[in-house]
């Protein structure tokens, strides 16, 4: 009765912490920080930076929570503080808050994505610190509470470095990671067998599935493996030599490889999904290439263009707008030779890349980017280890943000005045009211990002019927095309500048 009476009261805890979030987010404008100074002339082709700014850790991992603000961690030290950033607040010492990790996991380089229904975050695997050993540890960070919760129903098998994807029906698959480093003579071991997490907890072993070219020893596989649920409700999974696989979960799991293969990458290059069912995917030597997995048959391969420059360790964010931005990396690796401070835009209409906005400061190894509810962009980190360990972030402001006069002006936004703050369901129609008549509404999914991989995020440009300040919307058809969980809902003005993002739960 006891163990009951405290589910119960879990329950209503996360309820109430939602209901609030709702509230907040209703009530009280997202903290936006204004670029350094006077926008340059081609802010609103280019973008700009704002300042660089502390943190009091490396951030790694980057997670936008349901309530707008960032759970990061990363630092290596010990078993690894984790930090709530509060844009609400801005960019000062106050608005973070460093906690201790308490459990027995050094979360350092572990897989995330998020619980959906609660706005948990689900961490899996990091560095066991008795044995030096990698770990089968499971990790949940609960926002309402601001803790880190180990849990009982630890993996089958230990993971370093693995991804977690989070499956239509809102269960877990974890794909890869390293178990064992090499030593003494000693070659490292890794996972090459995915399991399930179910709703419950428990972990079920896809003992069917299991491969070292997918997600194993071959070729880096096992590295943050790049993998989405495509829209037939499978894991599509994109290895670095080109090799592409379908892995059904069910049961004890079913692997397929399909006969086309792309070029060669590297787990320092990042893909992202940029549209239902269609992957920008960054391969060697700078070339892009577009992975369309919406058909029932092999994948449509084709050419996403040319980077201007050769971005290793750099990071892929989809906008609000739906085009993607490339930032950090080097030609060279984790080395400042050759870094990159500009950063680079590619339009999936045209497929053509432009060079956009300079940092103030190189991303490498270790370093993250995360679309935030104001439509910018947040990157930071780098280093552990590295030629710089960069204990700071800074915030993209995209060319959407500007007036397009050349002014370098922010352009007035639209105001959402009235959107769902309750859980929808999908192909649901629902109306969105605004302050400015209505041009466009996008939909993007809240991102998990690290080590070049945002594994969570998607965009949806979703169709309105009329121009006016009520439009009515439809929700994506399936959970195949978008997974349960929390989005960011953005209504463009005519003049082609984005609102702040509501939060949308489809459930």
């Amino acid at each position: 009765m006891e163990s009951k009476n405290f589910i119960v009261v879990e329950r209503i805890e996360r309820f109430l912490y939602l209901i609030t979030v709702g509230l907040i987010l209703l009530l009280i404008s997202y903290g936006s920080i204004a670029p350094a100074a006077a926008a340059g002339s081609e802010a609103h082709l280019k973008g700009e930076f704002g300042p660089l700014h502390n943190w009091p850790i490396v951030p790694i991992h980057m997670a936008l929570l349901p309530d707008g603000r960032v759970f990061a961690f990363g630092t290596k030290m010990g078993k690894l503080k984790y930090t709530i950033w509060n844009p609400y607040i801005g960019i000062g010492t106050d608005a973070f808050e460093t906690l201790p990790n308490i459990t027995d996991t050094n979360i350092f380089c572990s897989g995330q994505a998020f619980i959906p229904g609660t706005g948990q975050a689900l961490l899996i695997g990091g560095t066991n610190l008795s044995s030096g050993d990698d770990s089968d540890d499971v990790n949940i960070f609960d926002p309402a509470t601001e803790t880190l919760t180990p849990q009982t129903q630890s993996m089958a098998f230990t993971r370093w470095y693995a991804t977690a994807v989070t499956l239509p029906n809102g269960e877990h698959v974890a794909l890869g990671g390293r178990r064992t480093e090499s030593s003494s003579g000693t070659s490292a071991t890794y996972s090459s067998t995915p399991e399930v997490r179910a709703a419950d907890g428990n972990w079920r072993t896809l003992s069917s599935a299991v491969s070292d070219s997918a997600y194993g020893a071959s070729r880096n596989s096992w590295n943050y493996p790049r993998a989405w649920v495509n829209p037939q409700g499978s894991v599509f999974i994109l290895t670095y030599q080109g090799l592409m696989y379908k892995l059904d979960t069910s049961g004890t799991g079913t692997l397929s490889q399909y006969t086309k293969k792309t070029s060669g990458s590297n787990s320092n290059l990042p893909s992202v999904m940029f549209a239902p069912g269609r992957i920008l995917s960054l391969r060697n030597n700078r070339v892009a290439t577009v992975v369309d997995i919406n058909g029932t048959g092999e994948p449509v391969l084709s050419s996403g263009g040319n980077l201007i420059k050769d971005r290793k360790y750099s990071n892929a964010t989809v906008l609000a707008d739906g085009r993607v931005w490339v930032n950090g990396g080097s030609s060279t690796g984790n080395d400042l030779t050759g870094a990159a401070l500009d950063s680079e835009l590619w339009d999936p209409a045209t497929r053509v890349w432009t060079t956009v906005a300079s940092a103030a400061t190189a991303r490498l190894y270790h370093s993250a980017s995360l679309l935030l509810p104001d439509g910018t962009v947040l990157t930071g980190g780098g280093g552990n280890p590295g030629p710089i360990r960069q204990l700071n972030g800074e915030i993209y402001y995209p060319p959407y943000l500007f007036k397009a006069d050349g002014t370098g002006e922010l352009a007035p936004r639209p105001e959402v005045v009235d959107a769902p703050t309750n859980m929808i369901g999908w192909d649901q129609e629902f109306s969105v009211e605004a302050t400015d008549p209505i041009a466009k509404v996008t939909l993007v999914r809240v991102g998990v990002v690290t080590h070049t991989f945002n594994n969570e995020q998607r965009f949806f440009d979703l169709p309105i019927s009329q121009t006016d300040n009520i439009v009515s919307v439809r929700s994506p058809a399936s959970a195949n095309i978008a997974p349960p969980g929390f989005y960011l809902l953005f209504v463009w003005n005519a003049s082609g500048t984005p609102s702040i993002a509501k939060f949308l739960h489809i459930g």
